[in-house]
């Protein structure tokens, strides 16, 4: 009966994280949307290069004056530490060693003026 079970479940998990990678949030600039430093942060990666939009929960651009980030990317078997610093009013720019792709993942911690560090974990190039 334990056994059924256990195999009834290892038989569902393949539709429960297909159905997870399915809902993926998309932003207005075309990146994956998660909840990030009391706010939202958006990931858009092409190229080389990683853009992370950041807005406060109202979706009002945020300002990244003064921010400091780092996001370790993994892509193609390998990884990369890319600098992310600002470059614009709500977004913070990095370039790499690495080609944006499906199924890469990166992790992205960034550090607001007077705030502590936050993380957010992010598939960017996974479809919607």
């Amino acid at each position: 009966m334990h056994r059924r079970r256990l195999l009834a479940a290892a038989a569902l998990l393949p539709a429960l994280t297909h159905g997870a990678r399915a809902h993926t949030t998309r932003g207005p600039n075309g990146g994956q949307l998660i909840d990030l430093a009391g706010g939202h942060g958006e990931l858009v990666a092409e190229g080389n290069e990683l853009r992370l939009f950041l807005s406060d929960n109202a979706d009002r651009p945020r300002s990244v004056e003064g921010a400091t980030g780092q996001a370790v990317v993994l892509a193609g078997g390998r990884q990369a530490t890319v600098t992310l610093a600002p470059a614009g009013a709500n977004v913070m720019r990095g370039q790499g060693d690495f080609t944006a792709a499906t199924g890469m993942r990166v992790v992205v911690t960034v550090t607001l003026p007077g705030q502590r560090p936050a993380q957010g974990r992010f598939t960017p190039r996974d479809s919607e």
